[in-house]
């Protein structure tokens, strides 16, 4: 009698263990959010006369003002949603590092590319530019940033988590801004590196197989993206020109990355439904 209790009371701490972690996963409206945010943004690529420079830096196309309402708009609406989920539940994944992530992105990358397009030529010239440092660097950074995101959710100390999160920062900046040099000059939908880390980030704090494979398909797609014209593909296909304007080569290499986390939003969210007890 007593062991079929014992087998009882293990059965349903198990369900209460599933349970818990699926309503702490709040995941899939943001995967939602940003896949369509990366569709929308072949809309705002249109070359216009009506650029302003400041010490010899230009700024002001539209793709570029979309990507820093979309980027941030997106982190902070990620982070007022999982506050929300965690208030209504009472359960909630730590996400300061997240917001972090966002918050040193939008800088290094959406005011570093303008940087890095003004100054190609010197970049290209510089020493610091060659894959040789910039890789090794980007690595380390990524990878001391990963380390900080492990331990920060089992400090206790608010100081220490303070320390822990100033960290992250720093190296997420120096990532970030090591991925401005090497793509000089500048690749236009370099921002999409932005919110693969931050999904990347989520989804080491989420611990979440499933956000895990999304973010790191994602992330393939958003280095594709920046390496490669999707357009050469859709020219073998007979669908397109193999140059088009830039509204619709936009949308060839964007259509990839956001229909990934559109699919992949959708996949986590009827996986939520068949998993919760």
């Amino acid at each position: 009698m007593t062991e079929i209790r014992a087998h009882e009371l293990l059965d349903e701490m198990n369900r209460l263990k599933i349970r818990t972690r699926a309503d702490r996963h709040a995941y899939v409206p943001p995967l939602l959010l940003f896949g369509v945010l990366v569709l929308l943004a072949p809309l705002s690529y249109a070359s216009v006369a009506s650029r302003f420079y400041v010490l010899g830096v230009s700024y002001g196309q539209p793709s570029e003002l979309y990507w820093l309402a979309a980027v941030l708009g997106g982190f902070l609406a990620t982070a007022a949603w999982y506050l929300y989920q965690g208030n209504r539940r009472g359960v909630r994944t730590p996400i300061s590092a997240y917001l972090a992530i966002g918050l040193v992105g939008v800088p290094a990358i959406l005011l570093g590319l303008p940087v890095a397009s003004s100054f190609s030529y010197r970049l290209s010239r510089s020493p610091y530019a060659d894959p040789s440092f910039t890789v090794p660097v980007m690595l380390g950074a990524v990878a001391g940033l990963a380390s900080l995101l492990w331990l920060l959710p089992k400090l206790d100390n608010r100081f220490a988590r303070g320390v822990t999160i100033a960290g992250a920062m720093a190296l997420g900046f120096i990532a970030l801004v090591t991925l401005d040099v090497f793509f000089a000059p500048a690749r236009p939908y370099a921002p999409l590196l932005v919110v693969a880390l931050g999904l990347v980030g989520l989804a080491w704090l989420e611990r979440s197989r499933l956000l895990a494979v999304i973010s790191a398909a994602f992330t393939g797609a958003a280095v594709l993206a920046n390496l490669y014209n999707m357009g050469n593909v859709f020219y073998h296909l007979g669908i397109f020109a193999r140059w088009e304007d830039e509204r619709t080569m936009a949308f060839m290499n964007l259509l990839l990355p956001g229909t990934i986390l559109a699919v992949g939003g959708l996949v986590a969210r009827f996986g939520q439904r068949s998993t919760r007890p």
